[in-house]
């Protein structure tokens, strides 16, 4: 069984990173769930904006994959994990057909928006080295030609 857990940064506290259960409230505001030693629940109330979504995966030293976390790949290249639908097409010469082929799911994306690739094993064994909310400018700087 999959587990089913998101991320999201505390809104009231410096903004440490959260790590439990979503919950988002008819008023608007959107918390993350977590459980004590004790059992106790605690409620976080984190910026919806920053909230991601593990992919069960994990990068090359068994770090979690959440959404919006940039991942460098063993090319150099530096990606921002999103959930997005990938079109890819396949063109073949005989007999000459083009296969288009629509991928909704774990996504790998160059500008953090537009998915290039699906999210795949080699690319997590490449490493997390940051999200797009607090290192954007790793996104913007990665992926020049001197990167790949």
């Amino acid at each position: 069984m999959r587990e089913i857990k998101f991320r999201g940064k505390d809104i009231e506290n410096d903004n440490p990173w959260r790590y439990g259960s979503l919950i988002t409230y008819p008023s608007g505001c959107t918390s993350i769930i977590v459980f004590d030693e004790l059992g106790y629940e605690l409620n976080h109330d984190v910026d919806p904006d920053t909230v991601g979504q593990f992919t069960g995966l994990k990068d090359k030293s068994g770090k979690e994959i959440y959404e919006g976390d940039l991942i460098k790949a063993p090319s150099g290249r530096i990606y921002a994990v999103i959930f997005s639908t990938w079109k890819h097409e396949e063109k073949r010469e005989f007999p000459k057909v083009i296969d288009l082929y629509e991928h909704t799911g774990w996504c790998i994306s160059l500008d953090g928006v537009n998915p290039c690739e699906l999210l795949d094993s080699e690319v997590c064994q490449g490493s997390v080295i940051g999200n797009v909310y607090d290192n954007p400018e790793l996104l913007k700087g990665g992926n020049d030609e001197s990167n790949i």
